[in-house]
């Protein structure tokens, strides 16, 4: 038995070194081979990751909020319009509201956010300083600042990393806020001074100054300016309708003379103490507040909207399948066209002893290896392209990829590679196998 295992040892080292030799002596042409799977595999691990991380970041957009409470409504409404930023919140909740939820049992902490104003094209959200430090992106990290710190004072700013880079506003430059949705009006410029869109409803006698930018998160808080709840209030004084009273100008002494306490709020995030009172504190603010609300699981609403866009994720799929076969096809045929070129080199083989099957199995083993060597430069080229864009595709494109080699989810793509890989090489084995001795060495 164990002269069998030995000698079946043996083999399996002598077929493996002849593989070895064989793609070393065409390495030339199976260098042209190998990039081009590379190429495509590559292509392949890249719509993938593509894939599951849109998907990731979609379900981390918002993470470490247990509740998103607003006014009545559809859950997925609410998210769109306060995570997304899509579409206009229907109604606004009372603040004393604010005060209720916050002293529910379950309830550790509370962060309200008021929408309705706008800086060009960006949202402007007015909250609390707390916002900062309780809501988190991805997985579960914190906001982070690259520039500045946090608001404190009335006509204080906070911008994000896609309204800074896109606007080039550093801190202490001086901006005006606009009242309504944003629009499209004068996207772009950089020009100095006080930053004004144009818009007829500005709020240009209250500029502010920027005196924080945040780090790219990926999420639509990169595209957000956050203020003071306090100075959404300041901002509307003097305000009827929805418009200036004309030949009113207030000054800022004055500004603070008024109750800047908020009296309406768009949507509160919440946290609660233990995850497993979700449900019971859901139920307990749809149906005991002082006022009709809606109580939102962000985890769960996300992954509704995701099925939504499903299609999108199985057209994702279906690229990638069809990059594979293409990869795997393009193997194969080059196998299959070296066969005849092969077969005087495949029949001396048989001279020197070896098996039809040998010959067969040294096929394919050389397809496998050529399979591997594609799939190690395609992993490598693509994690560090990855690691060096990294950064670049989260500020530019709000992309949150990986740059790992191998992940734990690829281990099924890699698998299928080296089973397409043995599949397309079926056909240049058998071929091999059935090449005769005197077909062989005949003379062409």
């Amino acid at each position: 038995m164990m002269l069998r295992v030995h000698a079946i040892g043996q083999t399996a080292a002598l077929v493996l070194e002849l593989a070895s030799k064989s793609l070393w002596h065409r390495r030339i042409a199976l260098s042209l081979l190998v990039l081009a799977m590379s190429l495509s595999c590559a292509l392949l691990f890249f719509i993938e990751r593509l894939r599951v991380d849109m998907k990731t970041s979609f379900a981390q957009s918002i993470s470490g909020t247990d509740l998103l409470v607003g006014p009545k409504g559809h859950p997925a409404q609410l998210i769109l319009a306060t995570v997304f930023q899509l579409g206009e919140p229907r109604d606004a909740l009372a603040y004393k509201s604010l005060q209720w939820l916050a002293e529910l049992p379950s309830v550790a902490w509370t962060v309200p956010i008021s929408l309705g104003d706008s800086h060009g094209p960006y949202r402007v959200i007015g909250t609390q300083i707390q916002f900062f430090e309780h809501i988190r992106t991805g997985e579960a990290e914190p906001l982070r600042f690259s520039q500045g710190k946090a608001f404190s004072g009335l006509w204080e700013v906070v911008v994000g990393s896609s309204v800074a880079r896109q606007l080039d506003y550093k801190l202490d430059a001086s901006i005006v806020l606009e009242h309504g949705l944003p629009s499209d009006e004068n996207k772009g410029g950089t020009g100095a001074g006080t930053r004004n869109f144009g818009a007829s409803a500005s709020h240009d006698d209250k500029p502010f100054r920027v005196v924080g930018v945040l780090a790219p998160t990926g999420t639509a808080i990169d595209r957000s300016l956050l203020v003071s709840l306090e100075s959404i209030e300041a901002l509307h004084i003097g305000w009827q309708a929805g418009a200036p009273v004309p030949g009113l100008k207030l000054s800022e002494d004055m500004i603070r003379k008024f109750d800047l306490s908020p009296k309406q709020i768009s949507a509160v995030y919440v946290g609660l103490k233990q995850r497993s009172l979700l449900f019971r504190t859901q139920r307990q603010i749809e149906t005991g507040a002082p006022e009709a609300m809606t109580a939102a699981a962000p985890g769960l609403a996300l992954a509704d909207l995701w099925q939504l866009i499903a299609k999108a994720e199985a057209a994702f799929s279906l690229l990638a399948a069809v990059m594979l076969l293409v990869a795997m096809l393009g193997m194969g045929a080059s196998l299959l066209s070296s066969m005849r070129e092969r077969e005087r080199e495949l029949a001396l083989l048989r001279v020197l002893g070896a098996r039809p099957w040998l010959i067969a199995g040294l096929v394919l083993l050389e397809a496998l290896l050529a399979a591997s060597l594609a799939l190690a430069l395609a992993l490598l080229s693509l994690s560090g392209l990855l690691l060096i864009f990294k950064d670049a595709l989260l500020a530019e494109a709000g992309l949150r990829m990986s740059a790992q080699w191998i992940r734990s989810d690829e281990i099924p793509l890699i698998l299928a590679v080296y089973a397409c890989a043995f599949l397309v090489s079926l056909l240049p084995a058998w071929r091999a196998y059935r090449i005769s001795l005197q077909q062989g060495l005949m003379d062409r």
